[in-house]
């Protein structure tokens, strides 16, 4: 399984969207910080999963049978980004 970071931002949907082309989509999971911000990459057959780098401990579950990780960049300033 792919996994993407980020896929409810700006750079991460795009990245998604151009996967769905090349990718069937069972094959394709997302860790985001809002899984209600990717209902659409659900109902598309995308894996959705919580996973947020301010509370590493969600990071297994989220990442879990993953072969590769697109880590996009979150928009995470002052002490979180640090964790």
């Amino acid at each position: 399984m792919l996994i993407v970071t980020g896929a409810t931002g700006r750079l991460g949907a795009l990245i998604v969207n151009r996967l769905l082309e090349r990718v069937p989509a069972g094959r394709i999971g997302v860790s985001v910080r809002d899984v209600g911000k990717a209902a659409d990459l659900a109902e598309r057959g995308v894996r959705v999963r919580a996973g947020d780098f301010t509370e590493p401990g969600s990071l297994k579950h989220a990442f879990e049978g993953a072969e590769r990780v697109l880590v996009v960049s979150a928009a995470i300033r002052g002490g979180g980004a640090l964790t």
